[in-house]
């Protein structure tokens, strides 16, 4: 079971940087321009891109259904907080990477066109354009009459004699000194200039100060701090009934006393579910580590009939406890429409069982033993094995969020669990002349679902003031 939770925590692990791809249910004033020039002004929601986006989602209005536009139906998208996003031609290097796992033995430049929505940090004489892809930073650059000069982080594997080593191979400062080599100001700040947006938007606008026809700054897009945090906590109560099933079958054949606890329901019944849950979810909205803690019962106290069909050895099963569960996994969110999103999860659970009754009994006297088939004497009573068992099954879960109300359906399946009922004689055994009794033998599968209501207590971070 602990390789399971090494599991999910690394499944957590590799797709947190997903969620910085994708989007998050945060409109803001702004405008699209299509493919075909018509601009739509209204509401566009902020997605907090990293990588530029697939998708953007409009709405003219705060009541009006929402529109999703392909990136290539456009031309450009401006977000009120200052973020724009123009649809360039690019000579975009993929393969640059900053992972060994994915690195060339020495340098590689694999750069082909691509039609992408880049951010704009300056427009003027001299233009810079910025992309992220897969973690990794590109700059775009263009002055008049030239094409435009890709300067990307990458490192490459470099086997000197046997010995491998990483260098890096990111001369940006060498291109940006040829591509502005008639402009000794702006070489002069390409010198001291860090693989920075600031720093780089330094070296563009001095050469449109200094060199350029105009002689003017160009225009510097503002990025307001954006409302949403890169991470965002969400923390609340949460409030459900929980339906679980366990039905004892018998696992062996037919003895000479009675399978008595055969299709025994040891629970079946809704219990409330109260609980506290824990959501950090990415940039992007889109993905959250889930953790919540929450407790319920579980059992019930059950009718058994008499081994030997008599009504003074009828029995009672008393199985009852109440469960602790620590939760952890993983959440996928999707925005569906203008207030809702859908969620989908997936992860593992701790738990812990505190016995209110586990206790099998046959008769209703205080005899401690009875005289069974076979003239053997076995107990009236004895323990019974408590909890669920252990299963590498996760528990999953789906449901529908409306601003910081949450409803879900989640479920799971446990492992097969053995039990021994020694108090019922399912065969005797003579060895050296000495009688002795076997008991019965069952088998039961747990199933487990719940309705659950969770409410957001904290702010939501995301929303503009």
């Amino acid at each position: 079971m602990p390789g399971l939770y090494a599991r999910v925590l690394l499944l957590m692990v590799l797709l947190a940087p997903l969620g910085r791809r994708c989007g998050a249910q945060v409109f803001e004033p702004g405008y699209l321009v299509l493919g075909r020039g018509d601009t739509l002004r209204g509401e566009v929601e902020n997605a907090f891109w990293t990588d530029p986006p697939k998708a953007v989602r409009f709405r003219p209005a705060a009541t009006a259904p929402v529109v999703s536009y392909r990136a290539v139906q456009l031309r450009a998208v401006q977000l009120a907080s200052g973020r724009l996003l123009r649809r360039e031609l690019l000579p975009i290097d993929y393969s640059a990477s900053k992972n060994p796992n994915q690195m060339f033995y020495g340098l590689v430049i694999r750069q082909r066109p691509d039609s992408l929505l880049a951010d704009v940090l300056v427009e003027g004489p001299a233009t810079l354009l910025s992309v992220v892809w897969g973690q990794v930073q590109h700059f775009f650059v263009r002055r008049e009459q030239q094409p435009y000069l890709e300067m990307t982080e990458r490192r490459y594997l470099d086997n000197n004699g046997g010995v491998v080593s990483l260098r890096d191979g990111n001369n940006y400062q060498g291109q940006l000194g040829l591509y502005f080599g008639d402009c000794a100001a702006a070489v002069a700040a390409t010198n001291q200039a860090k693989f920075t947006a600031t720093d780089l938007i330094g070296v563009v606008q001095t050469y449109n100060q200094q060199c350029s026809a105009v002689r003017q700054p160009g225009r510097r897009i503002e990025v307001e701090a954006p409302k949403a945090s890169r991470v965002k906590l969400q923390v609340g109560p949460l409030l459900g009934v929980r339906y679980t099933s366990m039905r004892l079958r018998a696992a062996g054949a037919p003895g000479l006393e009675a399978q008595t606890l055969a299709g025994q329901q040891l629970d079946g019944r809704l219990h409330l579910q109260p609980g506290l849950y824990f959501d950090l979810l990415d940039g992007g909205r889109r993905l959250a580590a889930h953790t919540a803690l929450y407790a319920y019962r579980v059992g019930r106290q059950v009718e058994v009939a008499a081994p030997d069909g008599s009504a003074q050895w009828r029995g009672t099963l008393d199985w009852r406890a109440t469960a602790a569960v620590w939760q952890v996994g993983l959440r996928g969110l999707l925005p569906v429409g203008p207030h809702y999103t859908l969620l989908a999860g997936a992860g593992a659970e701790i738990a812990q069982y505190w016995a209110q009754a586990a206790r099998l009994r046959y008769g209703t006297g205080t005899a401690t033993t009875r005289l069974a088939t076979g003239g053997v004497a076995v107990l009236t009573e004895q323990p019974f094995q408590l909890g669920f068992a252990r299963t590498k099954m996760p528990y999953l879960e789906v449901g529908i969020r409306r601003q910081r109300l949450t409803a879900l359906l989640t479920g799971r399946i446990y492992g097969k669990q053995h039990y021994y009922d020694p108090l019922v004689v399912a065969a005797l055994q003579n060895p050296a002349g000495q009688v002795y009794s076997l008991g019965h033998s069952y088998t039961a599968r747990t199933l487990s679902a719940a309705l659950v209501l969770s409410y957001q207590l904290n702010r939501d971070t995301d929303q503009r003031k």
